[in-house]
């Protein structure tokens, strides 16, 4: 178990997938955040910065959707780490959001053991205890 000072911030708007993205990752040991559209994950993001660790977004959210989370996130926090997902991307859209500064990208359907272990290999420089 890793202490509990990493905040995972989750947008998705799934809620089935929504609370088990939470729960999976509070049982890894994270504190976890949730939002289910863009807008309110950018205002979520903006009042909680200091304490974000690393936002998990869907692409597809209603309202503005996972790219342009990640422009608005960059604008508050040049620095801050994010992981889009999406259940289909080609490889440009993939490499063009890499190249914005998403962290990295989760292909959906996805296992929850594939999310903890991306979650931690980006945060994994901060923090050598994860």
């Amino acid at each position: 178990m890793i202490d509990r000072q990493h905040t995972i911030l989750v947008v998705e708007d799934e809620e089935l997938l929504l609370d088990l993205l939470k729960e999976m990752l509070e049982a890894e040991g994270f504190r976890v955040i949730t939002a289910t559209d863009g807008n309110q994950a950018v205002n979520l993001y903006r009042s909680e910065k200091e304490k974000v660790s690393l936002v998990l977004s869907d692409m597809g959210l209603p309202g503005m959707g996972g790219w342009e989370v990640l422009r608005q996130l960059k604008t508050i926090n040049p620095m801050v780490k994010v992981i889009l997902s999406s259940g289909f991307m080609d490889s440009k859209v993939r490499q063009d959001m890499i190249l914005s500064g998403a962290k990295d990208f989760i292909q959906k359907p996805y296992t929850p053991e594939k999310v903890v272990q991306q979650i931690r290999a980006s945060i994994l420089s901060d923090d050598p205890k994860l």
